[in-house]
């Protein structure tokens, strides 16, 4: 008896057959055989019902956390489509397993198709991420931050590609990653400047505070959108006010964000505005408003128990033995570090 695999496979082969997320949830989940046996029914089929059944898996897959297409998309980073290619790579948003880095450069790197390389420097980010948590070997970190740093300085790279990187090396935070922030946000294309909000708000430093604060008023909603975004990221509570007024921004996404950026800082004010939300007849806004609401009243609780966890903790309690593992550390003859060489 066939399995329902083989049987999604013969419906996807059958382009007449409308996809839906019935038929493509039974690719969940595949064999290795049954992976390879994807590919080359993919092999098959007409560019147009290729790229849709990739773009729908991706979105599925988005959709419901059930769906597992990872080992597919795996594959299917090596197809001759760029537009496959792109979509397979935005598939494996969760995939953290090392062994993908190098298909990722190497991608990064030489593929011919700008939008597949844009793709390749934003799914770095994530290891990039992992890097700076020690999750991975350190020196597959150095690796991808020297090859984002290449993409960045090359000029004969896209825009799109070199904004993505820069983005991708946003969770680094060091002089070096400032100054490439720093140039990307002073650089001629809007584009650029959008990146680089982003990437002022990925790095949850409070440095990028004064500007994040001054493009909350931008006449361009994009930006606005990316400094609501970044005033949550790095938690900015003067932002505060002018946060509420941008719920009443004439762009939708830039209301949305702006509730989403209050649920991120909380406090008193924060929570009567997203309240006040709630008790409105917009659908949208009451939804955006009820998530954020959540966030802030989750973070508020989670400071409270972690400030009754001290209460209850004696500081003075072991501190003799603290110090004396310190001076075991130094050993009798060493001196103390001096405060220059710890990177605060």
């Amino acid at each position: 008896m066939a399995s329902s695999f083989r049987l999604a496979l013969y419906e996807i082969e059958n382009e007449e057959t409308p996809l839906n997320r019935d038929l493509l949830a039974m690719l969940s989940g595949p064999t290795r055989e049954e992976s390879q046996a994807f590919v080359e029914a993919l092999g098959r089929l007409s560019q147009r019902r290729r790229r849709e059944v990739l773009a729908r898996m991706v979105r599925y897959a988005v959709e419901s956390f059930d769906l597992d297409f990872v080992d597919i998309f795996r594959l299917c980073i090596r197809d001759h489509d760029p537009v496959v290619r792109h979509f397979a790579i935005r598939g494996l948003w969760e995939d953290e397993r090392p062994d993908l880095i190098k298909p990722l450069l190497q991608m990064l790197a030489k593929d011919p198709d700008h939008r597949v390389r844009a793709a390749a420097a934003t799914s770095l980010g994530r290891f990039v991420f992992l890097a700076e948590c020690e999750e991975i070997d350190p020196q597959r970190g150095e690796l991808i931050r020297r090859e984002l740093e290449r993409t960045i300085n090359d000029p004969q790279e896209r825009v799109e590609v070199i904004r993505r990187a820069v983005e991708a090396l946003a969770f680094i935070n060091d002089d070096q990653v400032r100054q490439i922030i720093e140039r990307t946000y002073a650089h001629w294309d809007r584009r650029m400047q959008l990146s680089a909000l982003f990437a002022m708000g990925r790095s949850a430093d409070p440095f990028w505070t004064d500007i994040v604060l001054d493009e909350l008023y931008s006449d361009s909603p994009a930006m606005r959108y990316e400094a609501a975004r970044a005033c949550g990221e790095i938690q900015i509570k003067k932002a505060v006010p002018r946060l509420i007024q941008l719920i009443r921004d004439t762009d939708r996404a830039v209301q949305e964000m702006a509730i989403w950026a209050l649920g991120q800082i909380g406090g008193n004010k924060a929570r009567a505005a997203l309240i006040r939300c709630i008790e409105e007849d917009d659908d949208r806004l009451r939804a955006a408003a009820e998530d954020a609401l959540d966030e802030a009243e989750f973070a508020s609780r989670l400071v409270e128990l972690m400030s009754t966890s001290l209460e209850e903790t004696d500081l003075t309690e072991g501190q003799d033995s603290w110090e004396e593992e310190e001076e075991d550390w130094l050993g009798p003859d060493e001196e103390e570090w001096p405060d220059d060489v710890i990177d605060i």
